[in-house]
């Protein structure tokens, strides 16, 4: 098995650390056996009553290494290439034998193994070991002791009154079974097909699908208001599947296994386009919808939306046409209603996620989604969406410790992707990272690995391994906009094969994403975002087709400054069949042992490089021109000559040498570079224009060669401007008022037929803007004023202020700034208001829960101190006893309703049994509200905007033992309020 060398970074040392099982590996004192795996362990939640799965990482040095064995109680019972029996592996042998016939692409380890059929409660003692070529083993890894659960406490949904295999719906039975479960049980939905609309999950829980779950195609099956992110502006519903609280890690330990399927019922079915794959098995094909076919020929007719045709072959979606139909008709505009589709499964907060064996198809929107929770494993599951409008496999948002293992992808949209955050709010927050992604076989999806869109908090320290990409649009897609802030970084990608990349290419960094669907609005990021620091290593390239020619797309801008991606290695990579690659903005780049063969465009050249520099090229064809930067004689200067007026400075110089050619100069003014280009001129002279008399000025230029490499040590000079000093103030237009950016509701998108200008309000922002003002040099730009203290410049006759607090009034004001500093107040004001402030969090409690028992033995007065919140308002409690609520009323508790058992800070338990134990538990609820757009509405509602009301519940709270012994039941508290 051909193997190649690889070091691991020093921050992979770092990353992998998912489990309290690892210990030191033992020393191979064997010269001639392979080395040791490390680090084995059990994931977590990756143990039943019947089974355990270990996973390892290979040793440092692994390239002889061909096969792991696994040992239980001292005993061989597999290998992990021969005996691994997920989903993922027929497709990766299928892959060798049938599509990798000349053994071109680096082969991929098997490092993981599911011990099965296994006795309930029992601990077993497991180890792994290195085998190569020759069937030599290597010493034994780490020893680990991994224990199988009791028999779980099964709740059956047809106990609970589910009926299979016809059109009722069984939301009801299964969510009841779900809150009956106990501790530790496993809610089963056997064989046959069950329909129902949102559910929700809840801690210490297994929910097993056997059978075949539908969600409902009725839109008032799922609830609205589900906000992404806090500052979210696009209103949601909520998924097939929920495990839901903002009081992250008061929801843990929950399992979503079995071996049925997950149908989300969004799209409908592209019969005229059967998919077979590569092993002559036919894949489910949704139609390529999007926001304006999803709901068909529907618009607006005297008032009102025209009726949904389901039927018509216009109307593309089922779920996902009746959920932005519904919000469409509720006001919204065709992009704000589209936006409402559920996801199939939405977890938020929870410690602890497991996912095994399941089959996801068809969400209205994302398959698997994952917020601001921790400990995810997922473990041989099948996603099948193709070719759905936003069907992502796995997606995980603001969450840590994450492994993806042994699953089979074939996605309508990213296989895996990683999320952290959108614009200045996700700045400083915690990372989305520590991700372990091995084994997967994953098909047709945009991206195979995905950093991005929202990288506003980082995306960071991942190892992505022994993969099979096939006919992905991509293979690593990082993709961003510059508002976006932060990025990715810290990726190791090795020991990958990707064969047919079909689309952008195999690599993707670009900054300049966009996506024609999104509707949240977010305060744009003070530091620009940027991919960095990352690993391709050891991994495999073939037949890239597609329209997008390029084998790695390297994207920067410079919309707002020069936007490099940097410091990225490509080392013992082979690309063969495909384009070359197209690097645009690109610094420190290293290509060590790369090999390019049959490049398809460029006349054979693999490089298109422009505006990048410090570009390394070891062992590896290098273009002529990268290796090299220009360079100045020692005697090198450049001279400045002032026109008469003062308003121009012209600059010469003596040319610079390149080994191949200088390309052109870059020029700086006081240290800003002139001009959006890379570089300012071709020639060796350039006048600067907009100057100001009598004021000195510093200019340097730096020259560059074709594709990029620029000097740093190039000749400046220091001049000051002819004429007199301008003292004359800018010339204010004759409207000097300031007014907030409007945007057209078109008279089609409303129900009267009138065109209508709303205002967006932000939460930490608000833009404005206003009329020119005149100056006899030239204007430098703006002051800007919030509430009197100076909030920015701007350099132009706009600016967003930012760093503000929701809810809050502003006066803004502004003054024109010309050249030489004089100033003139256009000497009128606007007053904006943000947005109100949107909730954190949920409640939290100061103190414990007081128990007082009643005389009568068989009651218990509960009391406790008021709880609080963030930017919410306190409403009511829920009392549990023995971990059920106590309802007060007839509708059933969710964690998003306002169903609680008082309102009020105590509470008297009643009909108890004297000498049992009753565990009693109180949580709060909180009331926020947020305001949603109503596009339709613009000309009847203010802006467009409709207060929208959510609850918070807590899911810490103060709880207590008590036990009602025969003859003690009266408490002493009791006793002394008697006396």
């Amino acid at each position: 098995m051909k193997r190649l060398k690889v070091r691991i970074s020093i921050f992979m040392v770092l990353l992998l650390v998912f489990s309290s099982f690892g210990v030191a590996a033992q020393t191979n004192t064997q010269a001639s056996a392979p080395a040791s795996p490390v680090n084995l362990q059990i994931p977590s939640l990756a143990f039943d009553e019947d089974s355990i799965t270990l996973v390892w990482e290979k040793p440092e040095n692994y390239s002889e290494i061909v096969d792991f064995n696994v040992y239980m109680n001292n005993k061989k019972i597999g290998s992990a290439l021969k005996d691994n029996g997920g989903p993922a592996k027929a497709y990766i042998d299928n892959f060798y034998e049938n599509i990798d016939k000349d053994d071109f692409h680096t082969d991929i380890l098997i490092h993981n193994f599911t011990v099965e059929n296994l006795k309930p409660n029992k601990s077993y003692e497991f180890y792994v070991t290195s085998v190569n070529a020759d069937g030599v083993e290597s010493n034994p890894s780490n020893k680990i002791t991994g224990k199988t659960t009791p028999v779980p406490e099964v709740f059956n949904v047809v106990d609970f009154g589910a009926t299979p295999d016809d059109d009722s719906k069984d939301t009801e039975a299964i969510q009841a079974a779900i809150d009956a479960a106990t501790t530790g049980a496993k809610v089963v939905i056997p064989e046959g097909e069950f329909i129902s609309g949102e559910l929700w999950l809840k801690s210490d829980m297994t929910l097993q699908v056997d059978g075949y779950l539908l969600g409902s195609a009725d839109p008032e099956d799922y609830s609205m208001g589900f906000w992404l992110y806090d500052y979210s502006t696009d209103e949601r519903s909520y998924s097939l599947i929920n495990a839901h609280t903002y009081d992250y890690g008061s929801l843990k330990n929950i399992r979503i296994v079995g071996n049925g399927i997950i149908d989300g019922n969004g799209w409908k079915y592209d019969k005229s386009h059967p998919t077979i794959d590569e092993m002559g098995n036919e894949l489910p094909r949704l139609v390529a919808g999007n926001n304006s076919k999803v709901t068909g020929n529907v618009k607006v007719e005297n008032g009102k939306m025209s009726p949904l045709d389901l039927d018509s072959p216009d109307t593309l979606g089922i779920l996902g046409a009746t959920q932005s139909y519904a919000a469409q008709e509720m006001g919204m505009d065709v992009k704000s209603a589209y936006s409402t589709r559920s996801s199939l499964i939405t977890v938020r907060g929870v410690d602890g996620m497991y996912y095994e064996g399941i089959t996801q198809l068809n969400p209205a929107f994302h398959g698997i989604v994952n917020l601001h929770s921790k400990n995810i494993v997922v473990n041989g599951t099948i996603s099948k969406t193709y070719d759905g409008n936003n069907a992502d496999g796995y997606e995980f948002g603001d969450s840590q410790n994450i492994m993806v293992f042994n699953n089979y992808i074939d996605t309508g949209d990213d296989a895996i992707n990683f999320a952290a955050g959108m614009g200045q709010a996700a700045d400083g927050k915690e990372p989305t990272g520590n991700a372990w992604i091995f084994n997967n076989y994953i098909r047709e999806g945009h991206g195979g690995v995905v950093t991005g869109s929202h990288t506003g908090g980082w995306i960071q320290d991942f190892l992505v391994e022994d993969n099979i990409m096939y006919k992905t649009d991509v293979g690593l897609r990082s993709k961003t906009n510059t508002p976006m802030g932060g990025g990715a970084r810290n990726i190791l990608f090795r020991d990958n094969a990707l064969e047919g990349i079909d689309g952008d290419g195999p690599f993707v960094f670009t900054s300049a994403y966009t996506d024609a669907n999104a509707a949240i609005v977010y305060e744009p990021a003070q530091e620009i975002s940027q991919f960095k620091d990352m690993e391709i290593v050891n991994t495999t390239v073939r037949n890239q087709g597609g329209s997008n020619k390029q084998s790695i797309l390297v994207n920067g801008n410079n919309d707002v400054g020069e936007v490099y991606h940097e410091n990225i290695i490509f080392k013992d990579v082979k690309f063969d069949n495909v384009f070359s690659a197209n690097m645009n903005y690109a610094k420190g780049f290293k290509f060590i042992n790369v090999e390019f063969t049959n490049i398809k465009d460029n006349g054979g050249n693999p490089w298109r490089i422009k505006n990048s520099s410090e570009l390394v090229f070891e062992n590896t064809i290098a273009p002529e021109d990268a290796v090299q930067q220009p360079d100045w004689l020692e005697t090198a200067a450049v001279q400045a000559t002032s026109s008469a007026d003062g308003k121009s400075v012209t600059l010469t110089w003596d040319a610079a040498t390149d080994n191949v050619g200088v390309a052109g100069y870059t020029l700086y003014q006081n240290g800003e570079k002139l001009g959006n280009n890379y570089t300012s001129t071709n020639k060796t002279s350039f006048t600067v224009t907009g100057l100001t008399p009598a004021k000195e000025y510093s200019f340097k230029v730096e020259a560059a060669d074709a594709t990029g490499n620029r000097t740093s040590d190039g000749p400046e000079v220091t001049v000051t401007t002819e004429g007199t000093a301008d003292e004359t103030a800018p010339v204010l237009p004759a409207n000097t008022s300031i007014k907030q950016p409007t945007t057209k509701i078109p008279a089609s998108n409303t129900f009267s037929g009138k065109a209508v200008e709303v205002v967006y309000p932000g939460f930490t922002w608000a833009s404005v803007t206003w009329d020119a003002a005149n100056d006899d040099t030239r204007i430098a730009g703006y002051n800007v004023y919030a509430n009197g203290e100076l909030q920015g410049f701007a350099s132009s006759n706009k600016y967003t202020l930012s760093n503000l607090q929701p809810g809050t009034t502003y006066d803004v004001e502004v003054e024109a700034v010309d050249l030489a500093g004089n100033t003139t107040a256009y000497g009128s004001s606007l007053e904006v208001e943000t947005a109100p402030a949107y909730a954190i969090g949920a409640p939290m409690f100061d103190g414990g829960l007081t128990t007082v028992i009643g005389q009568d033995g068989r009651s218990v007065a509960l009391s406790w101190n008021e709880a609080s919140a963030t930017n919410q308002e306190v409403i009511g409690y829920r009392v549990y006893v023995n971990g059920q609520p106590i309802n007060a009323g007839d509708t059933a508790f969710t964690p998003i309703n306002a169903e609680m058992t008082t309102a009020e800070t105590n509470y008297t338990v009643t009909d108890l049994k004297p000498g049992k134990k009753y565990s009693f538990k109180v949580e709060a609820v909180g009331e926020g509200t947020k305001y949603s757009k109503r596009e339709r509405l613009a000309d009847v509602v203010p802006n467009g905007l409709v207060k929208v009301t959510g609850y918070r519940w807590s899911g810490f709270g103060p709880s207590e033992t008590v036990h009602l012994i025969p003859g003690k039941s009266v408490s002493e508290q009791a006793k002394s309020k008697n006396n």
